[in-house]
């Protein structure tokens, strides 16, 4: 049952509980109900999924329609008040009855007037102004909705995308009916009479960033309540509802199977348990039809496949199955959650379905028994050793996506690759950066790869000369990184191949845990990537020992070694050959030419070296690295940053393994 209470006038806030989920979400109960009942604020910039939706408060008097969409939320909890304004830009005022539009006209004082005017031309003014349409423009209902506010008790305002109404300026100037706009908001949210009559106002944006900054700073009495994606639980009970239908829809038709089964064991007259179950199934009728699926369908498995996504979204899903006749099954959900998730987040980040786990990556010994552990500490929930991000350096081609994916493959996260927020439109990289971080909250638990990550931001040192947006988009970053709530949620892994020009506060502790080094791999190492090339790629082959091959391709990396084999095979068939062989293969590495100097590369590995968080992460023959690079004496400034790595005594003589050298004399 439904109870609404009332601490004040009209104030209709209904709360209860219905099955297994409150009536009302948290987000309206506690960010919104609470403080408006405390006297915290009267005025709300709500913000997040506003298209969202949500269980029906009158789901027992109106079965059919267990979910409705936000608006309607409100004008359900909101139907006891004196007076409901819902305003949009584009279509104006719209009441909740009609009778609250004929008041509004009234106090407003736009010639609604009950009595009559004696003077006839009076009278046809009135008459004229009465079915005059009301304004849609801001500036013209801004002023007769504060009338209101200002005189009535218990009214609810719900603006939607308020962010056209008092957009943020981002230093580019504001017009003057904007800043209009804004003052009178904020008086809203300040005027002690507005609140003395229970009156509410809520301000809808999709992101906060996009309103202006005077209406977000805490003087301005507004308050901030964001609506976030729904909860595993939330999504269970709307995937229930959705396959079985609610709980007493499930009793009917349990009583129905019932019945049918009777009927069918039946000798004599049916009549009345055919009556009875017509009878059922005209109740049934008052329901909304759920989705069939097939008795293998898992719950829970669906559950966990659309974390991230809106009850809109998994709607959507059900409905694409039913009219494809194709099942529900883990292969459609990925195939649309992937496609739906890239067209809302599709500019500022992409979700990625990774395809291969540690064991598809040739190398890399010591970082693969790391991300091991990090795998090992998210399958027993152990959040304390889960890195609360990875910084992964070295020379291109090295393997750092290849770990990044295998991270994300074994923990079973989702999988999303960073996209640079920055754009060349005032305050769009703002809000770029605030949908990156409020979808990945949504996704979580989640790996992210924030790849060539010395290319985003970069050093807040730098000249930058943007009104200090990098400044703005560094520090909603590091708030973000250093939220101990994300740890073991989100793992955020920068892959870069020049760290020094990542900012030092990206790269502590606390925000990066972890600094790995990744570098050019060893003999043994390229033998293993060729066989794991091979068999990624289905490759026939009639070699068996890489041992040859992997000491002529000295100074490639893993990603050189792919190309060479992918070549190698392209190379047979131009020879009319079925199968990989020597000669193919030697062919594909004489042919290829490396993208990277060796000076680049000798750069970049001494920066993953000297950044390096653990000496036992190093690998094993970083000392021969460095004498080799020392020997080649291609890098400008390459001895200092040698001695640097030497004073620092990140590689102490005696400490690691070494490989007998094979420097050429």
């Amino acid at each position: 049952m439904v109870n609404t209470h009332e601490n004040k006038k009209g104030e209709g806030i209904i709360m209860s509980t219905t099955d297994s989920l409150p009536v009302l979400p948290g987000w309206f109960t506690e960010g919104i109900v609470s403080r408006f009942r405390a006297g915290i604020s009267s005025v709300f910039l709500v913000h997040g999924d506003v298209t969202c939706l949500v269980p029906n408060p009158n789901g027992e008097t109106e079965p059919k329609y267990p979910y409705i969409p936000l608006q309607e939320l409100f004008a359900r909890v909101f139907d006891e008040r004196e007076m409901v304004i819902f305003y949009n830009i584009a279509t104006g005022m719209r009441f909740l009855r009609p009778d609250m539009e004929k008041e509004f006209r009234k106090i407003a004082e736009l010639g609604n007037s009950e009595e009559t005017p004696k003077d006839p031309v009076a009278a046809a003014k009135a008459d004229l102004a009465a079915k005059r349409q009301l304004p849609r423009e801001p500036e013209l209902c801004l002023p007769l909705i504060e009338k209101v506010l200002q005189k009535m008790d218990s009214v609810a305002l719900i603006i939607d995308t308020a962010h056209f109404i008092a957009p943020e300026s981002m230093n580019a100037g504001i017009l003057p009916n904007e800043r209009t706009h804004i003052a009178r908001l904020r008086a809203w949210a300040q005027d002690a009479r507005v609140k003395k009559k229970s009156n509410i106002v809520l301000l809808l944006t999709d992101l906060a960033v996009k309103m202006s900054g005077e209406l977000r700073q805490i003087s301005s009495r507004i308050a901030t309540v964001f609506i976030p994606k729904p909860s595993s639980e939330e999504r269970m009970y709307y995937i229930e509802r959705l396959t079985k239908g609610s709980q007493e829809q499930q009793e009917i038709e349990s009583q129905i199977s019932a019945l049918e089964k009777k009927r069918a064991r039946a000798k004599g007259t049916v009549d009345t348990i055919t009556r009875d179950i017509e009878e059922l199934r005209g109740q049934l009728k008052k329901f909304p039809p759920h989705f069939e699926v097939s008795d293998d369908f898992d719950s829970k498995m669906f559950v966990n496949a659309t974390q991230g996504m809106s009850l809109r979204q998994i709607l959507e899903i059900f409905r694409f199955a039913n009219q494809a006749e194709r099942p529900i099954d883990l292969s459609l959900v990925k195939e649309k959650k992937k496609e739906m998730l890239n067209a809302e987040y599709g500019d500022v980040m992409e979700v990625s379905d990774p395809q291969w786990d540690l064991d598809g990556i040739g190398g890399l010994a010591k970082p693969k028994a790391f991300f091991a552990l990090v795998l090992e500490a998210i399958r027993k929930g152990e959040t304390r050793l889960i890195p609360q991000g990875i910084t992964i350096m070295g020379p291109p081609g090295t393997g750092k996506t290849a770990l990044v994916e295998a991270l994300a493959k074994g923990a079973g996260f989702n999988f999303v690759k960073m996209k640079n927020a920055r754009s060349m439109w005032v305050g769009q990289s703002e809000e770029r950066t605030e949908r990156q971080i409020q979808g990945l909250w949504a996704l979580a638990p989640v790996i992210v790869m924030n790849d060539e990550a010395d290319l985003g931001e970069a050093n807040r040192d730098a000249p930058k000369g943007d009104s200090g947006v990098s400044e703005r988009i560094m520090q909603a970053w590091m708030r973000f990184l250093s939220d101990p709530r994300i740890r073991g949620r989100i793992v955020m892994v920068n892959c870069t191949n020049r760290p020094d020009r990542m900012d030092a506060a990206m790269k502590r502790s606390g925000r990066s845990d972890d600094r790995i080094a990744i570098l050019m791999p060893t003999e043994e190492e390229r033998g293993a990537i060729f066989g794991v090339m091979f068999r990624r790629y289905k490759i026939p082959t009639t070699i068996n020992d890489f041992s040859l091959f992997a000491q002529i391709t000295k100074g490639l990396s893993g990603a050189d070694i792919e190309a060479i084999t992918l070549k190698s095979f392209r190379f047979a068939g131009e020879m009319g050959k079925e199968n990989v062989d020597d000669s193919a293969l030697r062919e594909a590495i004489e042919d290829f030419i490396a993208s990277a100097s060796q000076a680049d590369i000798d750069f970049m590995t001494l920066l993953a070296i000297s950044e390096s968080s653990s000496r036992r992460l190093l690998p094993a023959n970083t000392e021969e690295i460095i004498r080799e690079i020392k020997q080649r004496n291609l890098v400008p400034g390459g001895a200092d940053l040698i001695a640097q790595i030497e004073a620092r005594n990140i590689i102490p003589q005696g400490k690691f393994e070494t490989v007998p050298s094979t420097i050429e004399t």
